[in-house]
């Protein structure tokens, strides 16, 4: 493939997480190289047989100059959206944004991201290098101990290369409509992930999770311990033998329909049968044998009963928790516990923090990292699930409930904000990372980790950890 090379392109924008940084522009600089077929410009001559530079120098500028983004990440991705649709010759871009006078606290020369995209095919099959896409996988069985197996199947689905599930639904149960009488019930769930493989690759990798928890397909129809099917893919509409999309069957099932709905209302079915997933879900012809089985099911029967003070609607609050792990596979424990809190009802994970190594002198290392969550959910309550939740996982992570918008409590084991909180770097530094503008107590928390004894003990591990198998993959070399 051939390239055309086009550096140093200067223009000055707004882009960056700090408040300053939305207001006060600032010089970025931009790199690409495009890869093309120049054969027939070389033989022609034509303009029309290559690219014009001086458009994609435009379109560079036009996007450095135009809205706002936080990342530099995205600026790169908006860069090379907008050169792949105004030059359709390219088949794929490299693109480097260098950030030369970014907010940082010690000497630098440059400060720059690169990414590879790759233009997607008509069928699909083909998408961008690294993009994240969004996919929605139904999940269910009849055979062995089926919930346990559903569980154990999200956290496989979640430690894939590059995946995040960003949505649980509730757990279903499905009579077994149209098969022999004596047939277990069946139990079916749905779940949303954000993904960087493609679609084909998503498919082989579900399947072996299904083989590994015994799946054999023999026949189509028969029982089984576990089945994982891709419902829906980026919206794409493909009559691939392979892999048909959205699942050719999904419009009139309701065990895939009614889970899907109860994860999100508004989700929409593409496709020949497309509509209003709950419009099809009212017309499907098995919508009498679906059953709520468990809204909590993630849980694995450690949920906690949830009381609320007063019968008015749940206040939705922000919260702040912190993880922390000595164990080897501390990695693993984090994603699987992010995941069941984002499971529990009243509960939806907004930010998740970079992945930070702590260092002990009387004690083994240990890894941390905050997220930040939304919840209906009262302190106590909320308290009481992360304990739950640590007892799934034998202990081995410890999690706190570190700050709640609008809550202050002096309560016997629900202490609010966490007192210890404001000593403890390993959770001050990730929320920092997570949150510049974070305050504890009214004090900034940029503030309190400079006051931190432990501030030395810290150290960032990887900024994307939640989309890698391995710390060291996502490692980056610059700050934000």
């Amino acid at each position: 493939m051939d390239t055309i090379t086009l550096t140093g392109v200067h223009a000055n924008g707004t882009h960056g997480v700090l408040t300053f940084e939305h207001e006060r522009p600032q010089t970025f600089v931009v790199d690409v190289t495009l890869h093309l077929d120049l054969a027939a410009a070389g033989q022609s001559d034509d303009l029309n047989d290559t690219i014009d530079y001086g458009r994609v120098a435009k379109d560079i500028v036009a996007v450095i100059e135009g809205p706002h983004v936080d990342l530099i990440e995205r600026l790169a991705q908006r860069i090379a959206d907008k050169i792949l649709a105004d030059a359709p010759a390219v088949a794929s871009i490299d693109v480097t944004v260098h950030k030369p006078h970014a907010p940082i606290v010690v000497a630098f020369a440059d400060v720059s991201v690169s990414i590879s995209r790759v233009r997607a095919t008509d069928n699909g099959r083909t998408a961008e290098k690294h993009a994240i896409h969004n996919a929605v996988v139904a999940l269910g069985g009849n055979v062995g101990e089926v919930e346990s197996t559903l569980r154990a199947a999200v956290r496989e689905i979640d430690a894939l290369p590059g995946t995040q599930v960003t949505g649980i639904s509730p757990l279903y149960r499905t009579a077994a409509w149209g098969m022999a009488d004596g047939t277990p019930d069946f139990l079916n769930a749905v779940v949303e992930l954000g993904t960087t493989m493609g679609s084909h690759e998503l498919l082989a990798a579900l399947q072996n999770i299904e083989a590994n928890h015994g799946r054999i397909r023999e026949n189509h129809w028969d029982s089984r311990p576990l089945d994982l099917d891709i419902i829906d893919f980026d919206g794409i509409t493909s009559a691939d033998p392979d892999l048909a999309l959205p699942h050719p069957r999904a419009w009139q099932r309701a065990f895939v329909l009614a889970p899907w709905a109860a994860l999100n209302p508004n989700a929409k079915l593409a496709g020949a049968h497309e509509g209003p997933v709950a419009d099809l879900l009212a017309a499907a012809p098995d919508r009498n044998a679906v059953q709520l089985e468990s809204e909590d099911w993630m849980l694995g029967g450690h949920a906690v009963k949830q009381e609320s003070a007063s019968e008015s609607e749940p206040v939705s609050r922000k919260a702040i928790i912190s993880l922390d792990s000595t164990s080897q596979d501390a990695e693993r424990l984090f994603r699987e516990t992010i995941v069941s809190i984002d499971s529990v009802p009243g509960n939806q994970v907004q930010g998740i923090s970079p992945l930070y190594h702590v260092s002990h002198f009387d004690s083994p290392d240990a890894m941390s990292a905050v997220i930040q969550i939304e919840t209906k959910l009262p302190p106590a309550d909320l308290i009481a699930v992360l304990g739950s939740i640590e007892s799934v996982h034998d202990l081995a992570v410890d999690l706190d409930l570190v700050d709640m918008e609008g809550v202050t409590s002096d309560e016997p084991n629900c202490s609010i904000p966490w007192p210890s909180a404001r000593n403890h770097a390993s959770v001050l530094a990730p929320w920092l990372d997570m949150d510049p503008n974070a305050s504890l107590g009214g004090d900034p928390v940029a503030f309190l980790l400079a006051m931190a004894p432990d501030a030395g003990q810290v150290g960032l591990l990887s900024d994307n950890w939640i989309l890698s198998n391995s710390w060291a993959d996502g490692r980056t070399s610059y700050e934000r």
